[in-house]
C-alpha cells in the first residue's frame, strides 16, 4: 500500500509538534502537590488523555486518507482501433519463377508478408489466394500466429492454373463489406495479367472505390524471359529453362488509382520489402494509448476508521470527567 498524493503526509509534522506540546504542558501541570495520592492521580491522568489520544489518532488517519492510500491491481492498455487489411495473393504457376533469387516469387512474397504481420499491433488481417479461382485462407483476425501458420500452407499448384485478379479482389472485398474500421485496405500481389475469372478487375476496382477500400497493387517480377523450374536431370538436380512472362502494370495501376491506393512494381526482394514498408507508412494505425494503471482505493476505509476513533474519543470524554476528582 502506498499514497498517491504523498505531499498530504506533510500535515503529520504540525500534528506531531502539537501532540508533543500538549504532552509537555500536561506533564508540567500535573507535577504539583497531592503527592500523597500519586497512584490515583496517575490513573486519572491516563483517563484524561484517552479522548485526546483518539482525536489525534483520528487526525493522523484522516491525513493518510487525504494522501489516497492505494494498491496497484493491474496495468492495462486500452484497445485502439486499427485497420482491416485483406491480402490477396496470386498462387498461379508463374509465381514459381526464380527471378527473386535465391527464392522464387511465391516464397519471397510469403516471407515479406510474414515480416509485415510482425509489425501489426491492433490491425485485423485476412488472406485470400487466387489462381483461376479464389479462396479464403484466413478471415479477418488479430491472431497473428494463426495467420502466419495458415500463410505458410499457401503454395502454388493447389488449384487450376490461371490469374483471376478480379475474383481475388472480389473475394477480399466481400470480407471487408461488413467492416466498421475507419481504414480498409487490400494488398494485391500478383505477377501476371488477368486471364481468368467471371469478375473483371475494373469492376472490382469500382466496387472497392464505392466501399471506401483502398487497393495497393504490387506487381512481382518483370516481363520477358524469366528462369523457371523445368524438373530434375538424370542426377536429380533441379533444371531450369527461360520462359516468356507477360505482365500488365497498367491494369494494376488503374485498379489502385480508382480505389485511392498506390501501385508498386518489385523486381527484387528488397523492393518488395520497401513496398510493404511504404504501405505501412501510408496506412499508419492510431498511436496506442498509454498504459492505464488500475488501483484499489482505501481512502474511504481509513475515513471510516477515523470516524470510529472520533466517536470513541467522544464516548471517553463523557465517561471520564475532564478534571477527575481525587479523594483526599
Amino acid at each position: 500500500m502506498f499514497p498517491l498524493e504523498p505531499l498530504f503526509l506533510l500535515l503529520w509534522i504540525p500534528l506531531v509538534l502539537l501532540a508533543v506540546l500538549l504532552i509537555k504542558s500536561k506533564t508540567r501541570r500535573n507535577s504539583v502537590a497531592f503527592t500523597n495520592f500519586h497512584f490515583l492521580r496517575s490513573k486519572a491522568n491516563a483517563k484524561y488523555f484517552l479522548p485526546q489520544f483518539f482525536d489525534f489518532l483520528a487526525l493522523f488517519i484522516l491525513v493518510f486518507a487525504l494522501a489516497r492510500p492505494v494498491t496497484l491491481e493491474k496495468t492495462v492498455t486500452p484497445p485502439v482501433e486499427g485497420k482491416d487489411i485483406m491480402i490477396a495473393l496470386d498462387v498461379s504457376g508463374s509465381m514459381e519463377a526464380l527471378d527473386f533469387q535465391p527464392k522464387n516469387r511465391i516464397t519471397a512474397a510469403k516471407n515479406i508478408i510474414e515480416e509485415f504481420v510482425k509489425g501489426r499491433k491492433s490491425d485485423r488481417l485476412g488472406l485470400v489466394f487466387f489462381a483461376k479461382e479464389s479462396f479464403l485462407q484466413v478471415p479477418l483476425t488479430t491472431d497473428y500466429d494463426i495467420f502466419n501458420e495458415l500463410l505458410a500452407r499457401v503454395t502454388t499448384g493447389v488449384i487450376e492454373d490461371g490469374t483471376a485478379i478480379g475474383n481475388g479482389l472480389g473475394l477480399a472485398l466481400s470480407r471487408l463489406e461488413s467492416s466498421k474500421a475507419k481504414s480498409k485496405v487490400i494488398i494485391l500481389l500478383t505477377d501476371g495479367d488477368n486471364n481468368s475469372g467471371n469478375i473483371s478487375p475494373e469492376t472490382a476496382a469500382n466496387l472497392a472505390a464505392e466501399q471506401g477500400v483502398k487497393v495497393y497493387s504490387i506487381l512481382i517480377g518483370t516481363s520477358g524471359l524469366v528462369p523457371f523450374p523445368a524438373g530434375k536431370d538424370f542426377f536429380g538436380r533441379d533444371t531450369f529453362q527461360k520462359v516468356q512472362m507477360k505482365v500488365n502494370p497498367e491494369l494494376l495501376r488503374n485498379i489502385s488509382d480508382k480505389s485511392g491506393g498506390k501501385f508498386y512494381q518489385s523486381i527484387s526482394t528488397e523492393e518488395l520489402q520497401k513496398a510493404f514498408k511504404d504501405i505501412d507508412e501510408l496506412e499508419k494505425s492510431p498511436i496506442p494509448a498509454r498504459k492505464l494503471k488500475i488501483y484499489n482505493e482505501y481512502a474511504p476505509d481509513f475515513i471510516i476508521l477515523a470516524m470510529i476513533f472520533i466517536l470513541l474519543a467522544r464516548i471517553f470524554s463523557m465517561i471520564f470527567k475532564i478534571y477527575p476528582e481525587v479523594e483526599r
